[in-house]
């Protein structure tokens, strides 16, 4: 257990500190305020920092009537079946279920970022309270997970009826997407859905593109779309649908493409 002194705390935020301290080890420990900004007590872990993590949601938040997030959240539609999994969820997971057509009875998430997982536990914002309270209500099974979509989740095998991800999938090398493409592929269940929306060709600053591959928010791999959809194929899957949308200000929005697939496990 990792020892914090000096420190101004009151006892609700203390209680919250206690619980995730009790959930990791000491070496990747940090703090967690539910009113002020964040203190990372292991800042050299590269943790996404929460401030970064809610002034990303709420920037997402502001775009919500955006012809892009229009078009990407639009295949949210297509998702089906009583168990869901939101691969790399980020700050975004409960709200995502307001584009489902029809609520799951288990909705799961896994993300690389710990302080991702600590935001959509802790966080009091108005939004996530919101949608956290619309699952709870109707009674939705909800496990979030701290892990490396790039290693094999066993427990995972055959448990769901879609996986999706957004801005996730795109990041890995050719060798890593052939793996992760054939671990989703056995967490699927027969005849399940796998869809796939992704943003390629950046025009982030270069000052925010270092922060997010820092954070591990990005990074920059050659792979196209076509090669993409060739390794959705050769992992077991086939392609139902893909769609590719080009951006018109890809300067003032940061990327120019926004492709989506579906497919069905074979």
């Amino acid at each position: 257990m990792i020892r914090v002194t000096k420190l101004h705390i009151d006892h609700e935020i203390m209680e919250d500190y206690n619980v995730l301290v009790s959930r990791v080890s000491a070496e990747e420990a940090y703090l967690f305020t539910k009113q002020t900004p964040i203190l990372n007590v292991m800042s050299f872990l590269q943790e996404t920092p929460l401030d970064f993590i809610e002034k990303y949601y709420n920037d997402d938040l502001s775009e919500r009537d955006s012809s892009e997030t229009k078009w990407a959240v639009k295949w949210l539609s297509f998702v089906r079946g009583d168990n869901v999994l939101s691969v790399g969820c980020g700050p975004n997971f409960y709200d995502d279920v307001q584009f489902f057509p029809a609520v799951p009875k288990r909705f799961y998430g896994i993300d690389v970022n710990k302080n991702n997982i600590a935001f959509l536990k802790y966080s009091k914002h108005s939004e996530i309270q919101k949608w956290k309270m619309f699952l709870k209500h109707h009674f939705v099974r909800m496990e979030l997970r701290c892990g490396s979509i790039l290693k094999e989740q066993p427990e995972y095998a055959n448990q769901f009826d879609t996986i999706y991800a957004m801005g996730v999938l795109g990041m890995f090398s050719r060798s890593e997407t052939t793996s992760v493409f054939k671990y989703l592929n056995t967490y699927l269940k027969s005849g399940g859905l796998l869809i796939d929306i992704d943003w390629t060709d950046c025009h982030l600053p270069s000052d925010k593109l270092r922060e997010r591959k820092n954070y591990r928010w990005y990074s920059q791999n050659d792979l196209s779309i076509n090669e993409i959809g060739n390794i959705i194929e050769d992992t077991g899957h086939h392609i139902l649908k893909e769609e590719i949308y080009t951006v018109t200000n890809p300067e003032t929005y940061g990327w120019g493409t926004i492709y989506g697939f579906i497919a069905q496990k074979s």
